[in-house]
């Protein structure tokens, strides 16, 4: 499967209801050889330098391409942590629940926590798009992996 993130994404800054400072949030668009595949929310975090992304992917085998906000039957979002973990010197990803704040969105459809995700046969597609992400999604990487993205271009 060939993923591609579509150049449209939107990049936002809000402010964390913990500690009011401003993170960034990022909504886009993930897209295989058959057209929409995802969309994917990451809120990238950085509290007291311990650099964070939690991440939702809504899936969906039924995307409407005249309206893509409605859900199909089968519409499914799973979430993750992505950050350092104790004993391990990279940053590593944690399933959470999906979606937390969009209780009763219907965009969400069905919002898996950990306990629901780990035999949904959808997981592996879930864990690609992450790795995909990680690697691809400029802004998602720069801040999981702490590179200045000023050094890298200059």
């Amino acid at each position: 499967m060939q993923l591609r993130i579509n150049p449209d994404r939107q990049v936002t800054p809000f402010t964390c209801g913990h500690c009011d400072s401003e993170h960034l949030r990022i909504r886009g668009l993930i897209d295989n050889e058959h057209g929409a595949f995802a969309v994917y929310l990451a809120y990238l975090y950085n509290h007291g330098d311990v650099h964070e992304a939690y991440v939702d992917v809504v899936m969906d085998d039924n995307w409407n391409p005249d309206s893509p906000l409605d859900p199909s039957p089968n519409r499914t979002t799973f979430g993750c942590r992505i950050g350092p973990v104790e004993g391990s010197p990279a940053p590593a990803c944690s399933l959470v629940q999906a979606a937390p704040f969009h209780e009763g969105d219907p965009f969400y459809g069905d919002r898996l926590d950990r306990d629901r995700a780990l035999p949904h046969p959808w997981l592996p597609l879930f864990w690609a798009t992450i790795d995909h992400l990680l690697a691809q999604e400029p802004d998602m990487n720069a801040h999981v992996y702490c590179v200045n993205a000023a050094s890298v271009e200059g």
